[in-house]
């Protein structure tokens, strides 16, 4: 049984420090494997515990250069990203493909979030 030590409930302890300070949160999981889409709400959900509820979100499907093994389709992706209130992209982090978008993304995004304040 190959069970992902990230659903293991001791290992969300590990991250408290991770979240302490966090100014933005990239929620990504895996088009090609159902789990990881099932678990971000739960990583969402551990990051509100921790007080992040407020900061800049956004959701990545990666692994898109696998199409032939795709799971997640794109809408699915989309109607995450509206429950959680946070844009959507699509990358492979093998070809490169929609990487610097993202990044930059979240970065105007936690920059306007720090002028507001």
């Amino acid at each position: 049984m190959d069970i992902p030590l990230t659903v293991l409930p001791q290992f969300y302890m590990l991250h408290k420090p991770y979240f302490n300070g966090a100014d933005g949160m990239m929620l990504v999981f895996d088009i090609t494997r159902s789990s990881t889409f099932s678990n971000v709400k739960n990583w969402f959900n551990t990051a509100v515990k921790y007080g992040l509820s407020g900061i800049p979100r956004i959701l990545i499907g990666n692994k898109i250069d696998l199409k032939e093994k795709r799971k997640i389709i794109q809408p699915m992706g989309m109607h995450l990203s509206e429950e959680l209130n946070a844009p959507y992209f699509e990358t492979s982090a093998k070809t490169g493909e929609n990487v610097k978008q993202v990044f930059r993304k979240i970065a105007e995004m936690v920059f306007h979030s720090k002028i507001k304040k």
